[in-house]
């Protein structure tokens, strides 16, 4: 809205008539009229006079004009060309955090998309390995196999003894795990005790998290390149 139009809108909002108002901001009705139809240069006394006059503050008042009127007719004045500087960078910064903001969306959002998308948190396969038990620093990793050792060339009473003194070391323990650790893994137990676990099975397990992920990732994505768009649509 222009300053003309302005003025006109609260005068006719207060019930003023054009003399009423000249004479309360102490001004000619003449020249009020010029500013009515936007022919005049007013002074910022002349402003803050109308201003007044219709209960308003000098700065208010044209605040709440546009922005490019302002601009372009009122920047001259030092008052305004004061407070359109101080509107002009709190603008540039707000336009900065909100490209700042937008950066962020996007990358949070590729990052969802890719945690989703490699099922990182959310793996859809698991895995059961099993130990049967113990097995000494100097034994063998064949220790409870059920069938003869031929690394070690164990012979036919060395492997009915190994089965016998096996059983009371038995000792069954399962682990689960989300990634495929390999066929048999070893664990450390003790500087002179390890077990070895044996893959027994695996199964698939869905996830709709990952899903969620790659949802919230691409809105984000999208929200930021619209943020981003309207920086730069607004930045001057």
């Amino acid at each position: 809205m222009k300053l003309g139009e302005k003025i006109k809108q609260l005068r006719n909002n207060a019930g003023l008539t054009q003399p009423e108002l000249a004479t309360k901001a102490n001004i000619e009705q003449s020249y009020l009229s010029k500013l009515e139809n936007d022919k005049g240069s007013p002074s910022f006394e002349v402003i803050d006079k109308i201003a007044n006059a219709l209960n308003y503050e000098a700065m208010a008042f044209i605040e709440s004009l546009d922005s490019n009127y302002v601009r372009d007719n009122l920047a001259h004045l030092p008052e305004v060309a004061e407070k359109y500087t101080e509107m002009r960078i709190a603008k540039s910064q707000k336009l900065k955090n909100r490209y700042i903001m937008a950066s962020l969306m996007i990358v949070f959002g590729i990052a969802l998309v890719f945690m989703g998308a490699s099922k990182a948190l959310f793996p859809n396969s698991i895995y059961e390995y099993e130990s049967i038990g113990e097995i000494n620093k100097n034994e063998t990793l064949k220790q409870y196999i059920s069938s003869p050792i031929r690394m070690i060339d164990e012979n036919g009473k060395e492997f009915r003894k190994r089965l016998h003194d096996n059983r009371s070391r038995i000792n069954e323990v399962y682990k689960l795990s989300d990634e495929y650790l390999g066929e048999s893994f070893i664990e450390n137990i003790s500087p002179e005790k390890r077990r070895v676990y044996e893959l027994k099975s695996s199964a698939k397990r869905y996830s709709n998290y990952n899903d969620i992920f790659i949802v919230l990732g691409l809105i984000l994505i999208v929200g930021g390149g619209f943020t981003m768009n309207y920086v730069y649509q607004f930045k001057d």
